[in-house]
């Protein structure tokens, strides 16, 4: 039965995308959204599908906006670190 308590969860949708600048972190691009269904399967609601030879994705729990993720130098990380 379903329980009015529970929460669906809100998820979200992110590709991946490397760069070419090894000081530069990778561009999380938002493409889309994505419910925990009843039986714990997962349903995708994509607004764009990844190309090229990256072809990665990721869910993530949603999460408001905090702004832009800092550069490799900026977080203080070494030109060498993965």
């Amino acid at each position: 039965m379903n329980d009015p308590t529970t929460h669906k969860k809100q998820l979200s949708v992110f590709a991946i995308i490397d760069r070419k600048d090894p000081n530069r972190a990778a561009y999380w691009m938002k493409i889309g959204s994505a419910f925990t269904n009843q039986d714990g399967s997962i349903s995708l609601y994509l607004d764009a599908f990844p190309l090229g030879p990256h072809q990665k994705l990721q869910v993530r729990e949603a999460r408001p906006f905090d702004g832009p993720r800092p550069t490799r130098a900026e977080a203080g990380l070494s030109e060498l670190a993965p």
